[in-house]
């Protein structure tokens, strides 16, 4: 009984140094982070820096197995990000966020209503003017479905939309009216929307005057004042060099 004792003593001993070697080579308190990438839009990246705690010399072992954490952390700190992602590859952390994207507006009545990224609707006071007001649309789900397509959109064209009519007449039955920031106004067509008004950015660069940019059928504009008739010329320029 005496000579187990002693045995089982260092067997003990043992997994306890090998433990306590295996933390040691999993934390490596001597590694440090080298690098911090920041993938965001309009929030300033020192902020989502600030949020995670997260810098250059930081202590590696701060980090590694505390990622999903650190990604939480930061979206309970700012009311502008839906989600957070953190990764850990060797000495680099990369983030990345996905930011809150009002998709527009639309009025109910007497009551304003905002449209999240997933076409949910809210009730507010009224809109901020920082998205696109939806016009004179009978049902939710056109507005959900051209919702979820302007989020996708650049930024710099998102800012530049004002206003998605509804407008149909004998030609297109689903035709839109997009008021723009720019001064100009395009046409379009509720299916094709999330695709041809990517469109818009070259053909407007393009114009030598504010006018109408027609997306319905083709990819083309013309001057305000000026007949459809005259500007056929112009369809295949616009469509051949969108190819």
């Amino acid at each position: 009984m005496q000579t187990k004792r002693p045995r089982q003593l260092w067997i003990s001993l043992a997994a306890f140094v090998v433990f306590i070697v295996s933390i040691i080579f999993l934390l490596q308190p001597w590694r440090t982070i080298k690098t911090v990438n920041i993938n965001t839009m309009m929030i300033p990246a020192n902020k989502i820096e600030k949020y995670a705690n997260i810098k250059q010399q930081t202590p590696y072992w701060r980090i590694v197995g505390q990622t999903n954490f650190i990604a939480q952390q930061i979206v309970k700190q700012d009311d502008q990000i839906d989600a957070a992602q953190v990764t850990l590859q060797g000495n680099n952390v990369n983030i990345n966020i996905v930011e809150k994207v009002t998709a527009g507006y639309v009025q109910q009545g007497n009551n304003w209503y905002i449209i999240d990224r997933e076409g949910v609707f809210k009730k507010i006071q009224a809109p901020e003017g920082n998205a696109p007001v939806y016009v004179n649309f009978k049902t939710n789900t056109p507005v959900k479905k051209l919702a979820k397509e302007f989020v996708s959109l650049e930024l710099t064209l998102r800012q530049n939309i004002s206003q998605i009519i509804f407008s149909p007449n004998k030609d297109n039955a689903n035709r839109l009216i997009i008021i723009m920031n720019d001064g100009n106004t395009v046409y379009a067509t509720l299916n094709t929307f999330g695709k041809k008004i990517n469109y818009y950015p070259g053909i407007a660069a393009q114009m030598p005057a504010k006018g109408i940019v027609d997306l319905q059928f083709g990819a083309y504009s013309y001057a305000y004042g000026t007949s459809q008739t005259n500007a056929t010329h112009k369809k295949n320029d616009h469509k051949d060099k969108q190819k």
